[in-house]
């Protein structure tokens, strides 16, 4: 008898604790489909959202759970480019910058298309990227372009939208 209640309450905890872990997508099961709209871009830096549209279509293809289309979209992305600097964080002796920081920030929506609702939302997505330039003499440092810097920076932008949109809850 104490064996069958301590065995009972062994299988319902696992139970209970397996059903508190199992992971649910933010995703209605009607949407498959997504039109990945280019973002507009309030930077100077032209070519920004082109790279920001391609990153976001390529990742979203091989997660596979949301399909980019151009076709029939049950819902949309759209979004903003709305800050692109660059600041010099470190000089060498002679007043040459040595490493930057590169950050960029994006809004975006993600719509449903059917009710045309906004399904979720994120604003002042900021992306901290840290190079070093050609030229710098800083010991182990992996230097890198600032297009180099830009579309790392990009890639991590896309992954970020591409998380926010497929999270579980």
């Amino acid at each position: 008898m104490k064996a069958t209640k301590i065995l009972t309450t062994a299988i319902l905890t696992t139970i209970a604790g397996c059903s508190f872990y199992a992971p649910q997508t933010v995703l209605p099961d009607r949407i498959r489909t997504v039109k990945v709209e280019a973002f507009s871009n309030k930077t100077v830096l032209y070519g920004l959202e082109d790279k920001l549209y391609q990153e976001i279509s390529d990742k979203l293809l091989a997660d596979g759970r949301l399909i980019p289309t151009q076709k029939n979209p049950d819902a949309k992305i759209t979004g903003v480019i709305e800050k692109y600097e660059l600041i010099p964080l470190s000089y060498d002796a002679n007043n040459v910058v040595e490493e930057y920081k590169l950050w960029i920030e994006a809004n975006f929506k993600f719509i449903d298309l059917k009710t045309n609702t906004v399904l979720y939302e994120e604003n002042d997505i900021p992306i901290d990227i840290r190079y070093y330039p050609p030229g710098s003499t800083r010991p182990g440092a992996v230097i890198e372009t600032e297009q180099e810097a830009q579309d790392r920076a990009i890639k991590e932008l896309a992954s970020e939208i591409v998380y926010f949109l497929l999270r579980y809850k």
